[in-house]
């Protein structure tokens, strides 16, 4: 039920995103290092790729050149060193590993009720050369190869949704989306799960919405980050300690969390849905973020209308983009978001191969026969080969940003 309902959520809330001009909010560090992320819509614009990120941008198509290949859904994709990371959470129940050429190598499938099996889980992240599974039902962990042998499980008390493990400290994070009086939403354990301490206590009165969670929390070289869904704040993780860094200030476009709370106990799901979609201000989920020293990025929506919000942290200027952003690199596909951090610095989203290909297919509507032969040789190259690889595929094409230091 869960599942069902979040998957709800995530087809029926989109938050896309935006085109140029040069209007940008100063934003501010308080005195105890917070950084002040002033988010004002009466200065939002359209926006250019180039403003934010290098002029590489990559694309990587999923082979679907074999049955086990192929991609019913894609929850959550990542890179490890020379290999993708997918989950479907959903379909296969299953983790599929690619290379960064985008052929098939293995897949991790362990769907039953004994040991060594889960009949569901909801996340995954890489420890060492290990994949650990999270959010497991019957509640456990669960640790396997790169190539999908099973190799040891941790029973658990209680659930565990995703979590994060820091290399420097030797430690999980766990988060789970409790609604229990006297419980935590964060559990960190040393690696041999020892030294509990337990942070972020759940209070009857806060509103916590019912989004997914896998991207609560986001590492960075130096540091390990953490947010929550309706909570404006982002908190940097260092030595068991989660000290506010950087918090998002609306002004009036803010959403009433007091209103989101009574909506939760007045109105029915389908309603409620209803008026986030429709209704709803501003308010930070982390669903499209991504967090890099010189930057950061979250997606919001406000009354139906998208916009992206790209907070440079060195000069602390804030720049609000309305609707989708221009592809000024390539000329190829305009964003709506960014959805995936595939690794620090490497960002961007999906979309499906026969997809791609059709929106090359407008270009050369577009730029008639001539001008895409040119477009084709020089700019859009890349997108080129890429879509027509992908033109017949149902498998996702992975483009690929690169943060701007």
């Amino acid at each position: 039920m869960k599942k069902l309902r979040l998957f709800l959520i995530c087809l029926l809330s989109s938050f896309l995103a935006s085109c140029s001009s040069s209007d940008e909010t100063k934003s501010e560090v308080s005195s105890d290092g917070l950084e002040i992320i002033k988010v004002d819509l009466s200065e939002a614009r359209e926006g250019k790729l180039s403003e934010f990120f290098e002029p590489e941008i990559e694309y990587i198509w999923l082979k679907d050149d074999s049955e086990e290949a192929q991609l019913g859904g894609l929850n959550k994709v990542f890179f490890h060193e020379d290999k993708i990371v997918t989950l479907d959470v959903f379909d296969c129940e299953c983790v599929k590993l690619f290379d960064k050429a985008g052929k098939y190598l293995s897949k991790l499938d362990a769907y039953g009720e004994g040991p060594g099996q889960y009949l569901e889980f909801d996340d995954a992240i890489i420890v060492g050369e290990e994949i650990l599974l999270l959010g497991i039902y019957p509640p456990k962990l669960m640790w396997f190869d790169l190539d999908g042998k099973f190799l040891r499980e941790e029973k658990l008390a209680r659930p565990t949704d995703t979590g994060v493990f820091s290399e420097d400290e030797k430690r999980y994070y766990f988060f789970n989306d409790t609604r229990e009086p006297g419980e935590h939403f964060v559990e960190s354990v040393s690696e041999t799960f020892q030294d509990t301490v337990k942070v972020l206590p759940y209070k009857k009165e806060g509103f916590y919405g019912n989004f997914s969670t896998r991207k609560v929390f986001q590492k960075t070289e130096k540091w390990m980050y953490f947010a929550m869904p309706f909570n404006d704040t982002i908190y940097q993780i260092n030595s068991k300690i989660f000290s506010p860094k950087l918090v998002f200030d609306y002004g009036d476009y803010a959403q009433s969390i007091d209103e989101l709370r009574s909506n939760s106990e007045t109105l029915d799901p389908l309603q409620e849905l209803d008026f986030i979609n429709k209704k709803a201000q501003l308010y930070f989920v982390p669903n499209k973020w991504f967090i890099h020293e010189s930057q950061l990025y979250s997606g919001f929506s406000y009354q139906e209308k998208s916009y992206n919000v790209f907070f440079d942290r060195r000069s602390q200027n804030v720049s609000v983009i309305k609707g989708r952003i221009s592809d000024d690199l390539n000329e190829g596909f305009d964003p709506y978001s960014i959805l995936y951090q595939y690794e620090e610095g490497k960002v961007g989203f999906t979309i499906p191969g026969k997809t791609l290909f059709q929106e090359l297919q407008k270009k050369k509507a577009e730029l008639g026969q001539e001008g895409f032969e040119e477009y084709v040789k020089g700019k859009g190259k890349n997108f080129a080969e890429a879509a027509f690889a992908a033109k017949d595929s149902e498998n996702p094409v992975l483009i690929v940003y690169t943060v701007k230091k």
